[in-house]
């Protein structure tokens, strides 16, 4: 019985997760190696990788000290500021476009920025902005996870041996969670490519001297809309060719990694 469970199971998830990806391919290999080597596209990557790592930098070096702090001390009103960091997985995607607008162009600290010629909408800056606002979470969690498991005594026997506060943090705790830190910022990085709801409002495309450059997901939305779905397949195709690729690669090389680590 537990074994036909399994393969329901297996079924379920298969034609739910893995059946569309490789439909998608299927239907857009005529066309794929022409999607792989248009420029324009190419770009359209090059631009959502800068965003997403850019994102991810962001992500990592807010959520490291964040879950340090939430994780090994006490304060008032604690568990309100923890569950307020899971706020950006609930809001929607366009409504946080709207309050990046709201917050660093419009109203707010928008004003100051202009004076000092930072563009935020259809700029870089507006988009790394909104796209951080999303996936930080994804990190701080991780990195969260990994220092509940870490002993706090390992932190009192380096602070009793003459280390500082700092010395202690750099040189137990960070060698500690580094595998946690790598895995959190790839699923900021991972959440970072996949968005657009965001950048529909913030940074449709991006002006970079004279030129206008899409973010991938929203190219592919403009070929959807503009030449229609044969063309959306093929761009939608390459793109999940290649960021599966680069997780897989980077899921890897950790692995690799850690288990040099564990042998040494």
């Amino acid at each position: 019985m537990f074994k036909i469970f399994l393969v329901i199971l297996f079924l379920i998830l298969f034609f739910f997760f893995i059946y569309p990806i490789i439909l998608l391919i299927y239907i857009a290999l005529p066309g794929l190696e022409g999607a792989l080597l248009t420029k324009s596209f190419l770009e359209s990557f090059g631009l959502t990788v800068l965003i997403s790592s850019a994102a991810s930098l962001v992500a990592v070096v807010l959520g490291v000290p964040t879950a340090y702090i939430l994780t090994r001390y006490n304060f008032p009103l604690k568990q309100i500021v923890d569950a307020l960091m899971d706020i950006p997985i609930v809001i929607p995607h366009t409504v946080v476009g709207i309050m990046v607008i709201l917050a660093f162009a419009d109203y707010g600290l928008g004003p100051y920025l202009n004076s000092l010629g930072l563009k935020i909408i259809d700029a870089i800056p507006g988009a790394i902005i909104a796209v951080s606002y999303l996936s930080a979470t994804y990190a701080l969690r991780s990195i969260q996870s990994a220092l509940r498991l870490l002993d706090p005594e390992l932190e009192n026997v380096a602070r009793t041996l003459g280390a500082s506060p700092l010395r202690s943090f750099l040189y137990v705790v960070l060698p500690n969670i580094s595998g946690a830190i790598a895995d959190g910022a790839l699923l900021s990085w991972a959440r970072s490519v996949s968005e657009s709801g965001a950048l529909l409002v913030v940074a449709y495309y991006v002006i970079l001297g004279t030129r206008s450059i899409y973010p991938a997901s929203i190219y592919i939305y403009q070929s959807y809309i503009g030449v229609g779905l044969a063309d959306a397949v093929k761009f939608s195709a390459a793109l999940v060719l290649i960021v599966i690729s680069i997780f897989l690669a980077y899921r890897a090389l950790l692995g690799h990694v850690r288990a040099k680590g564990a042998k040494g």
